[in-house]
């Protein structure tokens, strides 16, 4: 498949901010901008090929999408989304679940995840309406039920949101817990998505999609309706799609860290402590020292500071574990007055942060090193 490149979403952004008229994209957007859309459009359109035939052996047949038509929006003057996906749970898309590929109109990234139709096609009559509508609340109750009462589809439902998935619900961001309860009442225009920016050579690489949509797929197998048979069913990782979350899994930890070496920037100016040594991000010199930047506290003396950091919101109840190494445990242990344990909360989208005290947090072991 070909990539979709930065170019791509920066030129979807540019279209987005225009007004146009005559219900043309020509009236504001060059022959070149169309014919580069056009070729952008085939991305998308084999993305969801690709997936579609992917995945429908596990979770069934799969419908594709892609978007059609004219490229200016009902109203003749906004430029419309550029979108493909995948859907099953009826026929019509805008009332079924889908594993949608989204260009974002103002940020430089592709929104990926799991979707709920936003029950806005146009049907022929009102009785049909009113089936369609029925048909989508049926797969919300069922995929809330599912992830309610199946506690292996629960774990991994619950998991997407340590890396880096957000949870959606009538455009208004909400907690995990909150959005399974949520679609229970209303499915129509729920998400749960992830942002993918391109690299540092500016392109999106096909096997990070391929890992977001590994890893939410599994929702369509607690989908049922009137036609589909609930298939609870979670297709295992491959070692490829392991490596890409634990490179997510880093990559979430360093923007954490990033985060608190300008917060103790700010606070050592904010003190008057002015020391060219401090702070210092020693967990990119070495994982041995058990913490990951050095810094000074408001009296001028060294502390130590372990970042642990999530992509959840701090009203997550969720968000309130995590994991410490018996290393770190160690060297917290044997200065306690240095050690500072900062937990940073909603990394990719406002983040914030609190210093926890180890000496009140509950400790579970889980795990041991065997020698033989």
């Amino acid at each position: 498949m070909k990539e979709i490149t930065k170019s791509d979403l920066l030129l979807v952004n540019e279209l987005s901010k225009r007004t146009y008229s005559d219900n043309q994209l020509l009236s504001k957007a060059s022959q070149t901008e169309k014919e580069q859309l056009d070729e952008i459009k085939k991305k998308l359109k084999e993305l969801a090929q690709y997936f579609s035939k992917k995945y429908s052996d596990t979770y069934g047949p799969f419908e594709t999408s892609v978007v059609t038509g004219n490229d200016i929006a009902i109203g003749g003057t906004r430029f419309k989304r550029m979108w493909a996906g995948i859907f099953k749970g009826g026929k019509n898309k805008q009332y079924a679940a889908q594993v949608s590929f989204v260009f974002d109109p103002i940020e430089t990234c592709l929104n990926v995840g799991f979707y709920f139709g936003r029950a806005s096609g146009h049907s022929k009559n009102k009785e049909e309406r009113i089936r369609l509508e029925s048909q989508l609340r049926n797969l919300g109750i069922s995929l809330s039920n599912c992830i309610s009462n199946d506690t292996k589809f629960r774990e991994n439902y619950m998991e997407l949101f340590n890396f880096e998935f957000l949870a959606y619900s009538g455009g208004e961001n909400v907690t995990s817990s909150e959005w399974y309860k949520l679609i229970r009442e209303n499915a129509r225009s729920s998400q749960i998505m992830a942002r993918i920016w391109p690299n540092n050579f500016n392109i999106i690489e096909n096997s990070k999609i391929d890992s977001v949509v590994s890893q939410v797929i599994f929702l369509m197998g607690g989908l049922s309706s009137e036609s589909t048979e609930l298939r609870p069913i979670i297709k295992p990782l491959t070692p490829e799609q392991r490596a890409k979350q634990a490179e997510r899994l880093a990559e979430i930890g360093n923007k954490g860290e990033i985060f608190i070496m300008e917060t103790e920037k700010e606070k050592l100016k904010s003190l008057g402590l002015n020391h060219t040594d401090y702070p210092k991000h020693v967990a990119l010199e070495s994982a041995t020292y058990g913490y990951d930047i050095t810094s000074l506290d408001e009296n001028n003396n060294e502390i130590f500071i372990e970042v642990k950091t999530t992509t959840r919101r701090i009203d997550d109840i969720n968000s309130r574990s995590f994991f410490i190494s018996s290393h770190e445990h160690n060297v917290y242990s044997q200065d306690k007055q240095k050690y500072k344990l900062y937990r940073v909360y909603d990394i990719e989208n406002s983040p914030s942060h609190e210093i926890l005290n180890l000496e009140m947090v509950s400790k579970e072991a889980d795990g041991y090193i065997c020698k033989y």
